[in-house]
Order: structure tokens, then C-alpha cells, then sequence
């Protein structure tokens, strides 16, 4: 929404950092301005004095910035509906299951091909609408297929599987890959190799160096990156991460301009205090859903993905550089 000078509102939450504290444990506030580094710094302008809300006893920090603005909303419906079709999916699965049908893999890979080609792609997906909805609506077609197998099943009806080994177009939009593929550990060397180009391009976006980094640390997140990987892809992964990370060198910066230390949302990424979240965003861009299966499996904090994923992918466009 744009007031009559053309300023954009902003939501700006704050969360009370002493949970003693008597009051409101979230505290939102609303104010126009031109980006959301302006928007944060009048809220807390207007709010920073003795005893004031981002005053000298630090009760609050702001958690949260949001453009309320019609692009802003279409992305908060997006991510619900990609909330709510991952539990559909969940429920047909355990549907499939419980009908002893798991086994009909490739029936999903070919149903969600003729969903996604033809309800979606000819009959709701406008011409001009580009690939930003393509892997949404390949999780419509993931869904819809899930339920009609559940439902086939149900009604006792013998399924024939097709020869074709599943795509791995299709097997991702469910995070998973074939079985030769799944969750296998990178071999030292080639962890190795895609840690260096990490540290090398880390320390050039942050100026820091090896000693201020916790090289375990990194190398844990390498490792779990490089499991969503494909066998056949890996041993010239470097070079393609390498590729990547110098498309993107601008993103990068403007990432750490504002989740760095000294940036204005310092101390909300954790991640980015770690080489290793380099390939995490390149991971993040090619294999979203495979990665955020595996980094649930081998026990790594969620949020930490998921808050880094938001900012990779939406703030660091142009709009945001400085």
C-alpha cells in the first residue's frame, strides 16, 4: 500500500528480549517510508529514548520488516499455499501407505507430467507468467496425482507402473532423488574443494579471514549441501558452484550489509556467520525442497534454513542495494 508521496507502509515487530518483563511479549508498529531500512530506522527514531520501547534497557529488538504492499501479499499467499499443499501431500502419502500402494512412484511421475502439461500449464497458468509458478504448479500436479492414487486405491483398482525410472524433475518437486542418489555423503576431497570456494568467496564479500571462521563448522554445512548433489553432477560442482557464487557476487554483499555485523537485521542469520552458507544459497535456488528434507533428517535447526532461504530470495534484489 502507497501513501499519496508515493511511500510504501511498512509492518515493523518487535519481540521483548527479557521474558520478565511485564508487557506485550510482540509489539508491532506501522510507518511509511521509502525501503525497509528507512522504515526500521523511523520506527526506532521515534521510539528511542529512556524508557522507551528500543530505549536504553534494550527490552525489544525488531524481529520482523514487512512491505505491506500487493507484491508483498502475493508472496505471503504463496508461501501458505506451499504450507498447505505440503500437508496435503503429507496426508495422500500416508494415504498411499496405508493402501500399500507406495510402490507406484512412477505413476506419480507421469500423472504430475500430464497435470502439470495440461490443467495447469494450458488451462491456468497465463502465457506471460514465466517460471516464477512453474515449481508451485509442478507441486500441484505432485498433489493431485497423490490424491487420485489414494483415491484408486481405495476403491481396490490394480495399478500397472510404468518401465520409465521417475524423473528427476518430478522426484525433487517431492524432495527426494533416486534411491542411488539419496542422502550419500561427498567424498572428503570433493567437500574440501567446495569449502575453498567458499572461504575464498566469503572472504571477499566480507572481508573477514580464516580466523574468524569455525571451519568445522562450515565444513558440516558443506557436507549436508553437497548430499542433495546428484552423483553424476559432482565432480564438476565446484566449478558450478564457482560460477554461481560470481553470477550472484552483488546479492551476496547486499546480504551482508544487512545481516552482518553492523547491518541493521545483525544477529538474524546465523548461518551467515559461516562460509559454508554460501552453498546453501546456491542449494536453496537449485534443489529447495530435496535440501530442506535432508537438513531435517540430519537434525540441523530449521529456522535457521528457513530464515536464511526468505532472505536469500527476497531480499537481495536491486531494490535493496546500498
Amino acid at each position: 500500500m502507497e501513501s499519496d508521496s508515493g511511500l510504501i507502509r511498512y509492518r515493523i515487530v518487535a519481540q521483548r528480549t527479557d521474558p520478565a518483563h511485564p508487557g506485550a511479549s510482540v509489539v508491532t508498529n506501522y510507518t511509511y517510508a521509502r525501503s525497509v531500512e528507512e522504515a526500521v530506522a523511523k520506527v526506532r527514531r521515534a521510539k528511542e529514548k529512556p524508557g522507551g520501547l528500543y530505549g536504553d534497557q534494550g527490552l525489544y529488538r525488531v524481529v520482523e520488516a514487512v512491505e505491506e504492499s500487493p507484491q508483498s501479499e502475493a508472496r505471503q499467499l504463496r508461501a501458505a499455499r506451499e504450507r498447505f499443499l505440503s500437508a496435503v501431500m503429507d496426508a495422500a502419502v500416508a494415504a498411499l501407505d496405508d493402501q500399500s500402494t507406495s510402490a507406484h512412484t512412477e505413476l506419480v511421475d507421469v500423472l504430475s507430467e500430464f497435470f502439470f502439461n495440461t490443467v495447469f500449464t494450458r488451462a491456468i497458468v497465463s502465457p506471460d507468467s514465466g517460471e516464477e509458478h512453474a515449481q508451485l504448479y509442478a507441486r500441484d500436479g505432485q498433489v493431485l496425482s497423490r490424491l487420485l492414487l489414494a483415491h484408486l486405491a481405495h476403491h481396490g483398482l490394480d495399478l500397472v507402473e510404468a518401465d520409465a525410472r521417475p524423473s528427476v524433475r518430478l522426484l525433487e518437486a517431492e524432495g527426494r532423488r533416486p534411491r542411488d542418489d539419496e542422502d550419500s555423503q561427498a567424498s572428503a576431497e570433493l567437500i574440501e574443494q567446495v569449502l575453498a570456494v567458499c572461504e575464498q568467496h566469503y572472504a571477499a564479500v566480507t572481508g573477514t579471514s580464516a580466523e574468524q571462521w569455525d571451519r568445522e563448522s562450515a565444513q558440516e554445512l558443506v557436507d549436508v549441501a553437497l548430499r542433495t548433489v546428484r552423483m553424476a553432477e559432482r565432480k564438476t560442482y565446484p566449478q558450478a558452484l564457482e560460477a554461481y557464487l560470481h553470477e550472484h557476487r552483488a546479492r551476496l554483499e547486499r546480504l551482508w550489509r544487512r545481516y552482518g555485523p553492523g547491518g541493521m537485521f545483525a544477529g538474524e542469520l546465523v548461518l551467515i556467520d559461516l562460509p559454508g552458507f554460501l552453498v546453501l544459497c546456491e542449494r536453496i535456488e537449485t534443489s529447495p525442497l530435496w535440501l530442506e528434507g535432508i537438513w531435517a533428517k540430519h537434525g540441523q535447526e530449521e529456522t535457521a534454513l528457513e530464515r536464511l532461504q526468505n532472505s536469500w530470495l527476497y531480499d537481495t534484489g536491486e531494490r535493496y542495494g546500498r
